[in-house]
């Protein structure tokens, strides 16, 4: 059976393709344009890290043994400087215990405690130049640790190079005056590295580098 179409009916199905196709592309171009504008999911590279274990670094260079050893004759040739003083002021107070008149044995006593008084401004100035060698060693190797770590992040294409401290379980210590709280959570925050995956120690590298560099301190 034959359904008779009007000319209208005839027209709406002409119509009907290209209506339906240029709805299609208005809405690709719609869609294409929102996705344009929205920011692209980009995912950064991971940034190359390497750490250093600074007390595997200060036990095995050679730089901190040269300094200890300057540092030690000069504490040794304190205390055999200073033996010898107060060994001169007891010498003096023998010669007081012998001395022929009240007056001699006073003045003999008096210039003994000048030489005490004496010892003793020595003694703080000898302590403030060894505290100063030592701070001086530690201000060497560290200045020298950094120089060299950074050599090794340039030879080796790491970004950054942290201070491993992520080892170690918390401590704390009985009979102290730091209340034990007090002496955790100071290590808490101490310590900068939670946990990290895929970085490289590059102590060994350090080492080598920091004993084989010339060191004149």
């Amino acid at each position: 059976m034959s359904v008779d179409r009007s000319p209208s009916t005839h027209r709406l199905s002409r119509l009907a393709g290209p209506t339906a196709l240029a709805v299609s592309l208005v809405l690709l171009v719609h869609t294409m344009s929102v996705n344009a504008s929205r920011p692209a999911n980009v995912k950064a590279d991971p940034t190359p890290v390497a750490v250093v274990e600074v007390a595997r670094v200060l036990d095995q260079i050679d730089e901190k043994s040269e300094w200890e050893i300057r540092i030690e004759a000069l504490k040794t040739s304190i205390q055999q400087e200073g033996a010898g003083r107060q060994q001169a002021m007891e010498r003096r107070l023998e010669e007081s215990e012998n001395a022929t008149s009240p007056e001699q044995r006073q003045e003999i006593r008096d210039e003994v405690a000048l030489m005490q008084l004496r010892l003793e401004q020595w003694a703080n100035m000898k302590a403030v130049e060894v505290d100063r060698e030592q701070s001086l060693m530690w201000r060497s190797i560290y200045r020298n640790l950094r120089k060299e770590a950074e050599r090794v992040a340039e030879a080796e294409g790491f970004a950054l190079v942290l201070v491993d401290d992520s080892g170690g379980e918390i401590r704390t210590q009985s009979g102290t005056q730091v209340p034990l709280q007090t002496q955790v959570l100071q290590q808490i925050t101490n310590r900068r590295i939670l946990f990290a995956a895929n970085m490289t120690d590059i102590s060994d590298q350090v080492i080598v580098r920091m004993n084989n560099a010339v060191v004149a301190p």
